[in-house]
């Protein structure tokens, strides 16, 4: 708020109010206006400015905590992202960019600016992903500003993006003979009369098909294509907080309760080839089923949701016991990628089956298994002591070559 305090000769007190108000057509021009009391004053400035539909921003002058840039941006956030993805935004904006950007002025924003700010969150012990959800939600906003001509570049864009998730990964992906180990762990984690098939059919599938959790919740039996064996991603579910302000969801999108239903999260549907070794259970599981019916529905007949499959097995210890300990449910897809390409799936086939925009993700998303370098080690000494090539061993050609 830029509302300042005055003190005239006879002694009045005043508050006065004053911002720039950008109109559609014309030049800008300052509004001012005096006031016996600051509540009174800033009243009176959130009103002018809700008027101009955000359109009264002095960058020269105002703070990014003061510019109402993210309430200018969060309807068009709202239109174009998941709204899993616009919490993290909008967490990522309050909780980092505000508390350490929120004093500079808007229009001085930097390149420094932005990898100082990146620097002091990694310094604090932020973890990686939550860095890059800072970063982008402040890029994100400042490209509103951009696209409404109010600035003329975007730091964020520009500056070097923070370390971590640069190329692929290591670890955390089961090869499939782990992955059966799991679900043959799930099944048995059940105590009679309670039955565990659905939880390790769920997994099974995300693991094998590379589906996101919200993808395989949504799943109708309808979208299973027994005769061609192949699966139509057409929806997700996802779990976001209650929020008053999210009652008006994009088109495409609708509520229930604090589950949102709408498309993928590339906003487009995609056909998943049906892992072989599912084809019965899935046809057995989804006997008798209306095609409407959730394929992987609760006992109650609702969404199953992430909280309480990881619950009811245990996900965090029973992962750990098998050698995989943080091994979260979403890294069940980042195994079927690595899984599809070490198999030899082309990468841009690889690419749509896991409906990713660009095949820079999808090599992202591809780690090598924890026992690949093992192997090419293993490979290497069988080379060398060998010689696969069907010569004699190294150290023999050495000594030879010794002798001569």
């Amino acid at each position: 708020m830029s509302v300042t305090k005055r003190v005239y000769a006879d002694g009045r007190t005043v508050y006065r109010a004053r911002l720039w108000v950008v109109p559609p057509h014309g030049p800008r021009r300052q509004l001012e206006k005096e006031f016996q009391s600051k509540r009174k004053a800033e009243a009176w400035e959130r009103e002018q400015r809700q008027t101009a539909h955000g359109k009264n921003i002095d960058l020269e002058r105002l703070t990014l905590a003061e510019s109402g840039l993210w309430e200018r941006a969060e309807p068009v956030l709202r239109a174009r992202l998941a709204p899993k993805t616009l919490e993290y935004y909008r967490r990522g904006w309050r909780v980092r960019v505000i508390e350490t950007l929120g004093g500079v002025k808007v229009g001085a924003l930097s390149v420094g600016d932005v990898e100082w700010a990146q620097a002091t969150w990694i310094a604090a012990g932020a973890k990686p992903s939550s860095v890059r959800q800072a970063r982008h939600a402040l890029s994100a906003v400042l490209t509103v500003a951009v696209n409404d001509g109010l600035l003329s570049s975007n730091p964020a864009r520009i500056a070097r993006r923070p370390p971590g998730r640069v190329g692929r990964r290591d670890g955390n992906t089961m090869t499939p003979k782990d992955l059966a180990a799991l679900v043959g762990a799930i099944r048995s984690a059940a105590k009679p009369p309670l039955s565990f098939d659905r939880y390790a059919l769920m997994v099974d599938l995300m693991g094998a098909a590379g589906l996101r959790y919200g993808e395989a919740a949504g799943l109708y039996v309808g979208d299973l294509d027994f005769s061609s064996q192949m699966i139509h991603v057409q929806r997700q579910v996802t779990e976001v907080p209650l929020d008053d302000a999210e009652t008006v969801l994009p088109s495409g999108r609708w509520r229930d309760g604090n589950l949102v239903w709408g498309p993928p999260k590339s906003g487009k549907d995609r056909v998943v080839p049906m892992p072989r070794h599912l084809v019965g259970p899935l046809m057995a599981h989804t006997a008798g089923l209306a095609p409407t019916a959730l394929v992987f529905e609760s006992k109650h007949g609702k969404v199953t949701r992430s909280s309480v499959l990881k619950r009811a097995v245990a996900w965090p210890s029973l992962v750990a016991r098998l050698g995989y300990p943080g091994f979260r449910l979403h890294d069940l897809r980042a195994s079927a990628v690595t899984n599809y390409l070490d198999a030899g799936v082309p990468v841009h086939v690889v690419r749509d089956i896991a409906g990713h925009g660009d095949i820079s993700v999808t090599d992202r998303y591809a780690r090598r298994h924890t026992s690949a370098l093992t192997q090419a080690a293993d490979a290497l000494a069988r080379y060398c002591d060998g010689g696969e090539d069907g010569g004699e061993p190294t150290a023999n050609r050495a000594a030879g070559q010794a002798q001569k």
